[in-house]
């Protein structure tokens, strides 16, 4: 049975997310430090994105395992809305009954019922995993500056307007109360670890209720299959260790971001 759903999985629908430590790989600005950018064979950022997240106040979109969120990149013409409904994956992520167990849940709530599970997407991170299953819609952004998104009305009309189905029947209510938060930019290096490609992602994020940010720094590759991406993450955590930059705990920001990041200006009127 599991081999089955595995095999409908698209192929490089894996990523491996592994958190690394600021202090030993930026700098007070949030660039590589030069070993670091060495050792990952870093280049130039890829230009930025910008994204922004949105819930009610008691975040119960994210309680049904829903995640709204609105991104932009650098000055593009356009906004990128992704909705994902998010299934933990029972263990650290390396078994593939677990996996099957995951996918089988999914089902029953509706995600890859026409048998094609092209939309899933699995993430590995330290100690745990998650499987994704993603709608996005786009719409033009022509009248915001570069690095802008929408403020709180105009955001949550957009995203009402574009809102999948399942999510309507399960949350209209709590999108229509949604607030703002975030929004948080990002900046990419390219770089190659162990000659695989990766993508070292650095954010300034709030982590507490000071509202004191600290840089977030995490290492993501993809992988073609399951098992690529449980060996690729090994491989990963391995090397980034032994480099002394690796922080051993999980690398999903948008809880973070859910936390602490709300939009003080963002409550309905």
């Amino acid at each position: 049975m599991e081999d089955t759903l595995l095999r409908r999985i698209s192929h490089g629908a894996y990523q491996v997310k592994l958190l690394v430590d600021p202090r030993r790989v930026l700098d007070a600005d949030g660039t590589p430090l030069r070993p670091a950018a060495a050792a990952l064979s870093l280049g130039s950022a890829g230009g930025f994105e910008i994204a922004q997240y949105l819930d009610d106040a008691d975040r119960s979109l994210r309680g049904q395992g829903w995640i709204v969120r609105m991104r932009r990149h650098d000055d593009e013409g356009r906004i990128r809305l992704a909705y994902k409904a998010r299934f933990r994956i029972d263990g650290d992520g390396t078994d593939p009954a677990a996996l099957a167990r995951a996918l089988e849940r999914a089902g029953r709530h509706g995600f890859g019922a026409d048998g094609s599970l092209r939309a899933a997407r699995i993430n590995l991170s330290h100690a745990s995993a998650t499987l994704d299953f993603c709608a996005k819609r786009r719409a033009p952004a022509p009248y915001l500056a570069p690095g802008e998104l929408p403020g709180p009305e105009a955001s949550r009309a957009l995203a009402l307007d574009a809102l999948p189905g399942g999510l309507w029947q399960r949350a209209q209510a709590a999108a229509a109360d949604s607030l703002i938060h975030g929004p948080v930019r990002q900046t990419n290096h390219p770089g190659r670890i162990a000659g695989h490609p990766v993508e070292l992602q650095v954010s300034r994020l709030r982590t507490g209720s000071d509202g004191g940010r600290t840089w977030f720094a995490e290492i993501t590759a993809k992988a073609g299959t399951f098992p690529e991406a449980v060996e690729l993450r090994a491989r990963l955590t391995d090397r980034l260790r032994a480099e002394g930059w690796l922080l051993e705990r999980d690398a999903f920001k948008t809880d973070l971001i859910l936390t602490h990041h709300r939009m003080r200006t963002g409550a309905p009127r």
